[in-house]
């Protein structure tokens, strides 16, 4: 009598089992950082009268920063990741691409050398990414937000020459993913164009300063 029951009750249970509905999970939406390329042909480096060449040392940032989640906040200090959606590769390694190709485009260098080049350089931009996510508010509003600290190195004596940090707040449509890449888009672009305005000042400040110069002048 146990035995039956037995083969009743699991007859029973895989017949409920079978009744309920398979769950499909949807495959994540793929995001990147894009850089503006442009369609304007670059002048030949070879005539520009500025020699320096830069490297871009590899992008320090949080843990949570060297994955491919999209992240979001929506109380002060809550951090939070979209189920279904991610960067095609971790932010810190998009956000260098598209920094590199802004400094090629700016002409501002004879050469832009990612990090993995062997080749002397005299100068190295050195970066640390604080903050890229999405931020939500209560009351229905959210916001792209990217904080990024820049140091310029001069490789001939590992000195540093200058520090920044850029904060772009971008405001986003809606409180999603999808709308979060494009303020994050608008975001990084404008640290990209911040970044060579600093930079550019930099460089007119040493051409300006006299070739022989002592007691810090």
């Amino acid at each position: 009598m146990r035995i039956k029951t037995y083969w009743i009750a699991l007859f029973l249970l895989l017949s409920l089992t079978a009744c309920i509905p398979e769950r499909i999970v949807p495959p994540p939406e793929i995001y990147t950082l894009s850089p503006q390329w442009g369609d304007n042909k670059q002048p030949d480096k070879t005539h520009l009268k500025n020699t320096t060449v830069i490297k871009l040392a590899p992008i320090y940032a949080p843990q949570d920063l060297t994955s491919t989640e999209i992240l979001y906040s929506d109380t002060q200090f809550s951090r939070n990741r979209y189920a279904f959606s991610r960067w095609n590769d971790a932010p810190t390694k998009l956000l260098q691409s598209l920094i590199q190709v802004r400094l090629e485009q700016s002409n501002l260098f004879q050469a832009v050398i990612p990090a993995i080049s062997a080749s002397k350089t005299d100068l190295i931009l050195e970066t640390t990414l604080q903050d890229l996510s999405h931020r939500i508010h209560k009351d229905g509003s959210s916001e792209g937000i990217i904080r990024i600290n820049f140091y310029l190195i001069d490789n001939s004596n590992n000195t540093v020459l200058a520090t920044r940090e850029f904060v772009s707040i971008v405001p986003a449509s809606e409180q999603n993913a999808r709308a979060a890449v494009v303020a994050l888009n608008k975001a990084a672009q404008n640290i990209a164009d911040d970044l060579v305005g600093w930079l550019a000042e930099h460089i007119n400040r040493q051409k300006r300063r006299p070739p022989f110069c002592a007691n810090n002048c």
